[in-house]
């Protein structure tokens, strides 16, 4: 007298796991990063650089925003700065100056473009609402392949944001 309501609850259980077994899956979400110093590694920047390269710093120590990395073995001198910085100040720079150069930055990010001055290049990456700037400072590094070299870096970086 039992039977019914067992083979009822089996049917109803069997037919519940075969619907959760034909659910698809989702990957869980990756969060952005957050910690300048996690956007990049020292060996990817060794890579695109040639030269061996510390784990980053912060800049300052007490905040998560700025990241340095240097030449190992050379201290105090960052040879590639990261920094993340708001969406206002990405548009702001943006804005024509008479001694800066404004170029776009294609296929990085969302939106992305180099500010080239008498102090070097940067990079600007914005991806949502997440803005970075990506700067090697090495003046021995003619332009046109600098820019080629923060451009390497900053795909990796925009792949994290």
């Amino acid at each position: 007298m039992h039977t019914k309501p067992v083979f009822t609850l089996l049917a109803g259980t069997l037919l519940l796991q075969g619907c959760r077994s034909s659910a698809p899956t989702t990957a869980p979400v990756q969060s952005p990063v957050t910690d300048a110093c996690a956007v990049l590694t020292p060996s990817e920047i060794s890579t695109v650089l040639g030269i061996p390269i510390d784990p980053g710093q912060h800049i300052p120590k007490t905040s998560t925003i700025m990241c340095g990395w240097a030449k190992t073995g050379v201290v105090g001198e960052s040879v590639v700065v990261l920094n993340f910085t708001t969406p206002d100040y990405f548009e702001k720079e943006r804005d024509p100056h008479p001694r800066i150069t404004m170029t776009p930055a294609p296929s990085i990010g969302d939106d992305a473009y180099f500010i080239t001055s008498q102090f070097g290049t940067s990079l600007f990456i914005k991806k949502k609402d997440t803005v970075i700037g990506v700067a090697i400072r090495d003046k021995t590094i003619p332009s046109a392949e600098l820019m080629e070299k923060e451009k390497a870096l900053g795909l990796k970086a925009a792949s994290r944001l």
